[in-house]
């Protein structure tokens, strides 16, 4: 009995550790504008890059560090949540 309780208890304890995955898809006959299509890419190529601004020497400086386009791509696909 004692060895069941201990098996228990280990399985117990990963039990909490398992995630269910959930995929999300574009539906099959999903048809995007290519406006639509143009603005997006535009818009993560504006989020990934870094920002400069010119200071009242005409000297460009750095305003924003360029973002990490997995990060992006994440809350690109939160706000997409219309294609689910």
């Amino acid at each position: 009995m004692k060895q069941f309780n201990d098996r228990l208890d280990k399985v117990c304890e990963n039990y909490g550790l398992h995630r269910t995955v959930v995929r999300e898809r574009f539906p099959s006959k999903l048809k995007l504008s290519e406006k639509f299509i143009n603005a997006f890419k535009e818009e993560f190529k504006n989020q990934t890059s870094p920002l400069y601004t010119e200071d009242e020497n005409g000297e460009q400086q750095l305003s924003r560090e360029a973002r990490d386009p997995r990060t992006v791509l994440k809350e690109f696909q939160k706000a997409l949540k219309f294609l689910a």
